[in-house]
């Protein structure tokens, strides 16, 4: 029942949402931070408009990018997950445009925020930046990505890195990706459901750019807010109302943010994942 109540949920304010402001490509282009979102396969943009909805209800001023990496008809699914040419096409598009903001505005703070696998398009896109500008963020919910895939050059690319997770998460991130393949094109199980593990951590520098990187798992408190561990749990308006600033700090200095002083997740054993920074009000 709960499944249920977070579609509808997630159907309803993805409505109002087309209906009151539409699906233009940029929004609020004077804000002082400037957030590129993608969305998962099929090019419905629920997530995109999602998050505009939640920034939007809090007050936040953010320079929003809908950016539409996918192909074909709207709602094929199989093209934007299976077709890597097209999607590493898609993300030098991307990184071409971050890069294009960062001259015209060196100071200005870029973030990067995407969902199932619009996350792989993102990492490609990441892994095209220059290393020594560096983005302020990158939020990866839910990624269709293979867990074993190395993140060490888009991570070294941005200053922090968040992965939401969910075990919970077996029917399309585990039976989904399993049968059809991840975005990377690898048949196991995503790390959207499993984690990212370190690839090479006897390597300083794959060590070194996984430190940027934490995983956040699904907590049970989450149910409170519509997120009970599913795939769209992590676009449910009122999860993203109450963990979204969390989640990722729209910050309008692209100046490095302190040091963490909690541990970096890398461990995917859920017991380890606990952080009452993430725990639900």
């Amino acid at each position: 029942m709960g499944f249920l109540l977070n579609r509808l949920t997630v159907l309803r304010a993805y409505a109002e949402e087309l209906v009151r402001h539409g699906c233009p490509r940029d929004e609020d282009p004077d804000a002082p931070v400037t957030l590129f979102l993608l969305d998962g396969v099929g090019g419905w943009q629920f997530a995109p408009l999602m998050i505009r909805r939640v920034l939007r209800q809090a007050g936040t001023r953010a320079h929003t990018v809908l950016f539409n990496w996918h192909a074909g008809l709207r709602g094929d699914l199989l093209t934007d997950l299976m077709w890597r040419r097209k999607n590493e096409v898609a993300a030098c598009r991307l990184a071409r445009d971050i890069r294009a903001l960062q001259r015209r505005t060196p100071d200005r703070s870029i973030h990067l925020a995407a969902y199932s696998g619009g996350c792989g398009v993102a990492v490609f896109a990441a892994e095209r930046l220059r290393e020594d500008r560096p983005i302020a963020s990158m939020l990866l919910l839910a990624p269709a990505i293979s867990p074993t895939y190395d993140l060490t050059a888009a991570l070294s690319r941005v200053q922090r890195c968040v992965v939401g997770v969910s075990r919970r998460d077996r029917f399309l991130l585990g039976v989904g990706t399993r049968l059809f393949g991840t975005i990377d094109r690898v048949r196991t199980v995503s790390a959207g459901q499993s984690g990212f593990v370190i690839p090479r951590p006897s390597d300083p520098d794959c060590a070194d750019a996984y430190r940027r990187l934490q995983q956040v798992h699904w907590q049970p408190g989450w149910s409170a807010r519509h997120h009970h561990g599913g795939h769209t749990g992590w676009i449910n308006p009122r999860f993203l109302a109450a963990q979204l600033p969390h989640l990722m700090p729209l910050h309008a200095s692209q100046t490095p943010h302190p040091a963490d002083p909690r541990p970096q997740v890398l461990d995917t054993d859920p017991r380890c994942q606990e952080s009452d920074f993430f725990r639900a009000p």
